[in-house]
């Protein structure tokens, strides 16, 4: 499994616009390219991180999804932000993340 981690700096006040607009991304995504789904977690007011996890990292390369996005999702999403930057490309070594509670 490859992951792949960002980081999304928006402008004041468009947190709103910002998250609607990754979700549907990221549903066009999981959808369309082979993605395995992702995570938004909000690191401050204008801070967020983006875990994206995929089959592999071919599949990653290969996503375009500029040639369906017809409600221009990525542009909107873009458009809140000040910067987006990779932070980690990953390689699933270990998967101990619980899907039911472990049993103690």
């Amino acid at each position: 499994m490859f992951t792949i981690s960002y980081r999304f700096i928006i402008h004041p006040h468009q947190n709103e616009a910002f998250e609607e607009s990754w979700k549907e991304v990221t549903k066009l995504i999981y959808r369309r390219c082979g993605s395995l789904g992702s995570r938004l977690y909000k690191s401050s007011e204008t801070s967020y991180i983006g875990i994206a996890q995929w089959p592999d990292k071919q599949t990653w390369e290969n996503a375009d999804v500029s040639s369906f996005d017809t409600n221009d999702w990525r542009s909107k999403m873009r458009t809140c932000c000040e910067s987006i930057e990779t932070l980690d490309e990953l390689e699933l070594i270990h998967d101990l993340w619980a899907e039911e509670p472990c049993d103690q």
